[in-house]
């Protein structure tokens, strides 16, 4: 193992190592909000769910080519880890096909316009495709399959592979799609929400966590461009895989954190509200005082705001969609007599 070849294995492992770990923290996130005060979860969190545990098993097997130390490694733990690197190929496509799957379902709560919802299913028709087309190829390319492994049957003249030629073209294939589908799926809903009537604070936030999505599709760019040296005589083999892994697994990462993160534009909202910088816009000369029937009325210098229709906010009263929810970023209000059955309006 070359000292180079050493080096890298200890950059993967202490860079995916500690994004794995901020993963966690939207991905935690999401599940949080989704649950509390209500259960809200969907498809999307299940392919979500999915996609994780596949990226999670992608790093753990690619784990085992990484040589932390310097020296002589044996011929079957190539053999072994060269196996194992193998097979997180179709787990890698399938993890970014179940991310990306979720990204679409969520992005398909946003009511638009046909338009919209087509284009969605285009994406999601495109990597399913995707993902069996690669998944086809990674067993097709060599006969016997163990032949990619083991170098007793590499040698054998009844063996027969595909070569480095096609792996370039396939990379090549694999980094369009991936980098399309994710501009699609950064881009697409940050002009969507900016053109929102929000807060100039809060959509620059979101758009900020959606634009995470645009670091995946440069990992794929970078992972694309070295593989472009796939099969070269003149390269360090065992540290371009190591290299190619690490670019691999930072992809799937950031498409997780990606795909996550908009679930932490609540607990961002309120950490920053503590230090003082405020998203929303609010009349400090409103106020409002509590009922009898647990109704909180809307005062204005002391006077009931609108005296044949004051303003209440119900605590926990449904927003529309018989839910009982209401957005943390907004205090939702109501037009009425008072008994809650009145319009609503923020």
């Amino acid at each position: 193992m070359s000292e180079r070849a050493n080096y890298l294995a200890r950059v993967h492992t202490g860079v995916c190592s500690v994004l794995l770990a901020l993963c966690l923290v939207p991905f935690i996130a999401r599940f949080y909000t989704r649950t509390r005060p209500v259960m809200r979860l969907g498809w999307d969190d299940f392919f979500i769910a999915v996609g994780f545990a596949l990226v999670i098993t992608d790093f753990t097997l690619l784990q085992f080519e990484m040589a932390l130390q310097p020296g002589p490694i044996s011929i079957p733990t190539v053999t072994h880890a060269v196996k194992l690197a193998y097979l997180a190929i179709p787990i890698w496509v399938a993890a970014m096909t179940s991310i990306k799957i979720s990204v679409v379902l969520t992005l398909l709560r946003i009511p638009v316009n046909r338009i919209w919802t087509f284009s969605l299913y285009f994406i999601a028709a495109l990597q399913v495709t995707y993902f069996i087309g690669n998944f086809a190829f990674s067993f097709a390319q060599c006969r016997p399959l163990a032949a990619v492994w083991d170098p007793v049957l590499a040698a054998d003249p009844t063996s027969h592979c595909l070569g480095a030629s096609a792996t370039r073209i396939t990379s090549n294939v694999s980094s369009g799609v991936n980098t399309a589908t994710d501009l699609a799926l950064s881009l697409a809903p940050m002009v969507v929400l900016w053109k929102l009537r929000r807060p100039m604070r809060e959509r620059i936030l979101v758009c900020a966590l959606m634009a995470v999505g645009l670091l995946a599709s440069a990992s794929s760019l970078v992972k694309a461009v070295i593989i472009q040296e796939w099969g070269n005589p003149d390269v360090d083999g065992w540290a371009l895989a190591e290299s190619i892994a690490t670019w691999t697994v930072v992809e799937q990462e950031l498409a997780v954190i990606a795909a996550c993160s908009p679930s932490l534009k609540g607990p961002l909202q309120r950490f920053l509200g503590k230090l003082g910088i405020l998203l929303t816009r609010y009349d400090s000369r409103v106020s409002f005082m509590t009922r009898p029937d647990n109704t909180t009325l809307a005062t204005a210098g002391g006077v009931e705001m609108g005296q044949e229709k004051p303003v209440y906010f119900r605590a926990g009263e449904s927003d529309g969609d018989g839910k009982g929810e209401t957005d943390e970023t907004e205090v939702e209000l109501g037009l009425g007599s008072g008994s809650g059955s009145g319009s609503r309006k923020s």
